[in-house]
């Protein structure tokens, strides 16, 4: 950042948000390597690719749990991928399987996106363009999945319902970690 300063590139004012985007730009790539290394070490590299693929979109505009700190976040972050992946080599799936997978996770994401940060609160007009986009990548990927599915590519298919499934799942964790800090607030206040 301080080279890029000296070259006038970056104002020095805005020092500490290029530093904050560096950051998380960083991390990002860690985890995305975390992520494909856990694919590769239990022979999962295109489910671990094919998962990230589908669940970062969707994530980014349905919300959901976030963990307290950085480290918190990419250590459950790690092992989520290790369940998901053991998921879907493990799980017997079927079409019953998958389609009730499938539905929880429609039903879910159309009722609950976005949940918002309690650290980041939402305007209206986000709630509103967050939860169209939201629904529109959710409907993209499970045609997607069906389309695989039906086609014979089950393992890649099943990943892409298990990025949907986890989604529903952070968002179910993200609106109780909502209410138990409201609830927190709420009793300091008293």
């Amino acid at each position: 950042i301080e080279s890029l300063i000296s070259i006038g590139v970056v104002p020095s004012e805005d020092r500490a948000l290029y530093q904050f985007g560096l950051n998380q730009g960083v991390i990002m790539i860690i985890n995305a390597l975390s992520a494909l290394l856990i694919g590769l070490i239990l022979g999962m590299l295109w489910q671990s690719i094919v998962f990230m693929l589908s669940y970062i979109p969707i994530r980014s505009y349905a919300g959901g749990y976030h963990a307290n700190t950085q480290m918190k976040c990419y250590w459950l972050s790690n092992a989520v991928i290790f369940a998901v992946l053991v998921g879907i080599k493990l799980i017997p799936w079927n079409g019953y399987i998958f389609s009730t997978m499938s539905l929880f996770a429609a039903v879910v994401v159309f009722w609950l996106a976005p949940v918002e940060d309690l650290n980041k609160p939402l305007r209206q007009i986000e709630i509103v363009i967050y939860r169209r986009r939201a629904r529109i990548i959710f409907v993209l990927l499970l045609c997607i999945a069906f389309l695989l599915w039906f086609a014979g590519n089950i393992q890649i298919s099943v990943s892409v319902v298990m990025a949907l499934q986890l989604v529903s799942v952070m968002l179910i964790m993200g609106v109780i970690k909502n209410k138990k800090s409201k609830r927190r607030v709420l009793a300091a206040d008293v």
